[in-house]
């Protein structure tokens, strides 16, 4: 059985410190994310091509529309363009009306820039409240990948997202959980394969997560080959590389029933 490899990348800059400190006062150590935009972005991007990777790419807006011309190479390279929430709030605490202008305001920029609707989302934060994924159904979306809940893509019905799909992460497969705690790049990349081999191999999915920043991520030079190696891993294990849409799509159509909880009980 051929298995689904994905390879996604959260777009961030400075915007995770900017959704609390003005952006002017962001230097220094404070100033990380803004290696995305010099060269950690474009560099992912080379290494890409390079290796004819297809890759979901989830663009919170106001990023996108910092780096406008980042945003067309994803498309010209064949790439998907998904929503990454506006600037970085925190779901739970917006309120429903905030909560839809918020999506709804990230939805209308990547249309705007991509000239195509976005079909997926990932919360910016990692967090999402009882009426994201309804109002994310009412805009037409196909599915969401912000939940860490199984192994495997479910239907998200129980959540009210009908005709919707979860396509989970995995925290083992996230290029920041490991170098968020200092590891070498070696136990990182040891890690990381290791959590490839064991999912692939249970549910024939796994999702890779990457950002293109300094500190977390994997836009350094002497980082980006990690990208490669788990692609190549996972490609000798039968995983096809696909986009996100394309993951949802063959699950929907197949009508794979939810394989856990979705109620929210």
């Amino acid at each position: 059985m051929t298995g689904s490899l994905l390879i996604t990348v959260n777009v961030h800059g400075i915007g995770p410190e900017a959704a609390s400190t003005p952006e002017a006062e962001l230097f220094g150590r404070d100033a990380h994310g803004r290696y995305t935009y010099r060269i950690g972005l474009a560099r992912l991007l080379d290494a890409l091509r390079e290796g004819g990777l297809p890759a979901t790419f989830f663009w919170p807006a106001t990023e996108a529309e910092k780096l406008p011309h980042l945003v067309e190479r994803c498309l010209r390279d064949g790439h998907e363009i998904a929503n990454h929430g506006r600037a970085f709030e925190d779901h739970p605490a917006l309120g429903r009306e905030a909560e839809a202008a918020a999506i709804g305001e990230a939805h209308e920029t990547l249309l705007r820039l991509s000239g195509a609707s976005p079909r997926g989302f990932r919360s910016p934060t990692g967090t999402l409240s009882p009426d994201t994924i309804p109002i994310l159904q009412s805009l037409g979306y196909l599915y969401d990948s912000s939940f860490l809940d199984d192994d495997c893509p479910y239907a998200l019905g129980g959540h009210g997202g009908d005709g919707m799909v979860e396509l989970p992460i995995s925290e083992g497969l996230t290029d920041a959980t490991h170098f968020r705690r200092r590891v070498t790049q070696d136990r990182a990349e040891e890690l990381m394969s290791e959590e490839l081999s064991a999912l692939l191999a249970v549910d024939s999915y796994a999702c890779l997560t990457f950002h293109p920043r300094a500190d977390i991520g994997v836009g350094r030079a002497a980082r980006l080959p990690l990208v490669q190696r788990l692609v190549g891993l996972a490609e000798a294990r039968g995983a096809e590389p696909l986009l996100c849409a394309e993951v949802a799509e063959r699950f929907r159509t197949a009508g794979i029933a939810p394989t856990s909880d979705t109620t929210g009980d």
